[in-house]
């Protein structure tokens, strides 16, 4: 509240006596505390403490859209269909990680693989089905 005050009275331009904002500390004194830090990390040896585990590498949509070469669209597309892979945001950007994309990839492989199964595309299966009354039972 005491700059907008301090504005009001003195002006935008105005130079302030110094003795009205405070003095600042010099900053040396403000990182003592750093010069005697140890930067240094063990792991625990204590059996009962749980062990961290690295964060999984996450590639945003942006990422995964230019490693596919596809619109960022086709994706959204994708994951509306129940398609797509399972991601999660961070604020605004889809993030994904790299174990569920490498997952997704092999399940579009596997449906790829069932649908040309028999070297023809299903919609073409149809076509060129032999007439029921043609067919062996």
């Amino acid at each position: 509240m005491a700059i907008p005050h301090l504005f009001r009275t003195y002006g935008s331009n105005a130079v302030y006596p110094s003795g009205l904002l405070g003095v600042s500390r010099p900053s040396a004194v403000g990182l003592a505390h750093l010069l005697i830090m140890d930067a240094t990390t063990t792991p625990s040896t204590d059996p009962g403490r749980p062990q961290l585990q690295l964060i999984e590498h996450c590639l945003s949509l942006t990422e995964l859209c230019a490693h596919l070469q596809v619109s960022v669209q086709t994706i959204y597309d994708l994951r509306s269909q129940g398609r797509g892979p399972r991601g999660f945001r961070v604020g605004r950007e889809l993030r994904f990680r790299i174990s569920e994309i490498e997952a997704w990839l092999a399940r579009m492989e596997q449906d790829d693989d069932q649908r040309h199964a028999d070297g023809w595309p299903t919609s073409m299966r149809s076509v060129l089905r032999a007439p029921a009354h043609l067919e062996q039972h």
